[in-house]
């Protein structure tokens, strides 16, 4: 037993001395704190799992795995490209130390905008911008309260959405011609129109090109991020505001030029979300239904698990996506494995995400530890060999 414990204990230790090492390697650490808090998410999960059926568990956990990856990994790749942009969104405002909750109400402009310009004949370039556009002036609203005035993001975000929200509802009620809705659904728009969704990559799958523009456009922001002035404006801005205005960094600016940047990006989901090449969702205008469009949301989720780092929200977004395309099938496993129950995992894995940080700081701890006791001993028997 005693030998067991002490393999277990060189194991753990080799374990942190390797977390240790690629912590100090850039851009590895939130990597190493993502993986920590998905495992960890994994393992509350499928405990769950045990305790609701546990002859069921190891298919189940095969199914979340698996299911998505070999049977529909086009439905997880587009599904994904939208939110991978919402989580870069939230992760790009969080780099300056603010938290862009508005996301929801850029994302539905967005949408809207695009979508009935669509409609109108334009092609999908013309659509994509304005959905750009829209959701740009709706981040720069908080941007410029929050840089003028000191107005908190987070309050003038979440009553945006709302304003956003009903504003659309009356449009729709009141100033939409009848040949932009449904007829069975008056409170619904109908399907963008073919000449407004983003071109087919070819295979008949429903990838499209948005998947490349997502792509690219994490990678720029990496590179905004980490290589440029403005960039490194924005991290220290974040980590510590009044270091960077005794430095004489213009605050004003990078505040509101940040929400409006990530604006643009929800703005450009929200485009990319009702702009699928086969068959693309419709927009419910009506505002009678109390709800936000979930989407925005989502991506501040994607950004906690990738720990704001723009390549991170990449492998967050299909991780969730992942587990999304498994919630039907696993009903099949198990009549306990419902939807509630992979909901379960997906908020686990979030709220864990938020302790990543934490975990990082025990396993360097723990390193240090053991590397300051071999020094001491080391001092020790160099002092005794004297």
């Amino acid at each position: 037993m005693s030998k067991l414990i002490e393999n277990c204990k060189n194991g753990f230790d080799k374990v942190a001395g390797f977390c240790h090492f690629l912590n100090g390697k850039k851009g590895f650490g939130s990597l190493i704190s993502g993986l920590i808090s998905v495992l960890l998410g994994f393992l509350v999960g499928f405990i769950v799992m045990l305790a609701l059926d546990a002859d069921s568990a190891l298919p189940g956990l095969g199914t979340l795995f698996s299911y998505s990856l070999t049977h529909n990994p086009a439905r997880m790749i587009y599904q994904a490209t939208p939110m991978m942009l919402t989580g870069l969104a939230i992760a790009f405002s969080f780099k300056l130390g603010l938290f862009n909750i508005g996301i929801t109400g850029q994302v539905t402009a967005g949408a809207f905008t695009s979508i009935c310009l669509g409609i109108m004949g334009n092609n999908f370039f013309v659509c994509m911008l304005s959905g750009i556009l829209v959701g740009a002036i709706a981040g720069f609203i908080p941007g410029f309260l929050k840089a003028k005035f000191n107005v908190n993001e987070v309050l003038s975000g979440i009553m945006l959405n709302w304003i956003i929200y009903y504003i659309i509802g009356l449009i729709g009620s009141l100033g939409l011609d009848s040949s932009f809705k449904d007829r069975n659904t008056p409170a619904e728009l109908i399907n963008m129109p073919l000449n407004g969704r983003m071109p087919s990559l070819g295979a008949d799958n429903g990838i499209s090109i948005g998947i490349i523009i997502s792509l690219v456009l994490v990678i720029i922001f990496e590179i905004i991020l980490f290589k440029t002035k403005f960039g490194f404006e924005l991290r220290l801005t974040g980590s510590n505001r009044f270091a960077s205005q005794y430095s004489g960094m213009n605050q004003t600016k990078n505040i509101i030029l940040a929400m409006t940047i990530s604006g643009a990006l929800a703005g450009l989901a929200g485009y990319m979300l009702y702009a699928n090449p086969l068959n693309p969702p419709r927009f419910r205008w009506d505002s009678s239904n109390n709800a936000l469009i979930s989407d925005g949301f989502t991506g501040i989720s994607v950004a906690l698990i990738a720990q704001n780092s723009p390549i991170g929200c990449i492998l967050s977004s299909l991780l969730l996506t992942m587990i999304d395309g498994a919630q039907s099938q696993m009903s099949t496993i198990s009549s306990a494995y419902n939807v509630h129950y992979t909901e379960l995992i997906k908020s686990i894995i979030i709220y864990v995400a938020s302790f990543s940080s934490f975990f990082m700081y025990i396993m360097n701890y723990l390193y240090e530890r053991k590397e300051n006791k071999l020094k001491a001993k080391k001092e020790l028997l160099i002092e005794e060999g004297e």
